[in-house]
């Protein structure tokens, strides 16, 4: 019997059944789960999978719990960090963490994502910026100017709310880029965002919001359903803009989406906190 290419490992339980089953699920669930904590930080978890799209495609499913993780890091980070010294170095030391956890991917993709979109007069010529190794200034200066307005709001955002905002950002992040896989094509030939799309499914965004809005209701209670909406918002505008410049997304607009989407989050809980919302 054949399955949808999203449910691919639900094959094996036809073929052995029982526990055996069962047992084969779950071990497919962990190696996953390691995957996308190994493709997003630079956490060395397990060993490295064959070079096969499913199982790469399916740990988009862990996507906003591996975001959760490192939010919860940038929380240890922060608590740890106050003990000793002043708010003005607390933040940074959170905003150098985020960059170090995640080994600055997204941040790749959103300097090369600037050079290509502003640049080029066809599509084939924005990707092939964006391919480019070395990064132009109009990048440098969009790297500096996201770097510098995370960590002004960071600093903003009041103290009762740093938890739950430390928490909630990255894994909204992550979020955004299971409904952006959604949302549009891949437009490259190949490349490694290739398999996500290939094997997307309405599953794996179902499961992925579900996993996002009980968070953010136990952290934010129902003021969370106005950052949702916002951050949807900003992903839906986002995915039409990189679908009329170059045609679909690449691996290269997810980490460019992911940092938009963050800051986005950090800037509606400052709102939200200053409006007296929460």
């Amino acid at each position: 019997m054949r399955v949808p290419a999203e449910y691919w490992y639900l094959e094996d339980l036809y073929v052995y059944g029982g526990e055996q089953s069962r047992g084969i699920l779950k071990e497919i669930k962990l190696k996953s789960l390691l995957a996308a904590f190994r493709f997003l930080t630079i956490i060395p978890l397990g060993t490295a999978l064959e070079e096969r799209e499913e199982p790469l495609a399916s740990s988009m499913a862990f996507f906003p719990l591996v975001g959760l993780a490192i939010g919860g890091f940038l929380f240890l980070v922060h608590r740890i960090g106050s003990i000793f010294f002043s708010p003005l170095l607390v933040n940074a030391l959170v905003l150098l963490g985020w960059v170090l956890i995640t080994g600055a991917l997204h941040l790749d993709g959103f300097m090369d994502t600037i050079d290509g979109l502003s640049g080029g007069k066809t599509k084939e010529e924005r990707l092939k910026i964006m391919k480019d190794p070395s990064t132009g200034a109009k990048g440098t200066v969009g790297l500096v100017s996201l770097l510098g307005l995370k960590f002004l709001l960071l600093l903003e955002i009041e103290p009762p709310l740093k938890m739950g905002t430390l928490l909630l950002a990255p894994a909204v992040g992550r979020w955004s880029m299971v409904m952006a896989v959604y949302l549009a094509p891949y437009t490259r030939m190949e490349g490694l965002g290739k398999a996500f799309t290939a094997h997307k499914g309405g599953g794996t965004v179902f499961w992925t919001s579900l996993t996002i809005t009980i968070l953010g209701l136990v952290i934010f209670k129902s003021s969370f359903l106005y950052i949702m909406g916002v951050c949807l918002g900003a992903v839906y505008l986002s995915t039409l803009y990189f679908k009329s410049r170059i045609g679909g997304i690449t691996g290269d607009t997810l980490g460019a989406l992911n940092e938009i989407i963050e800051l986005t989050a950090l800037f509606s809980i400052y709102c939200l906190g200053k409006a007296g919302a929460f």
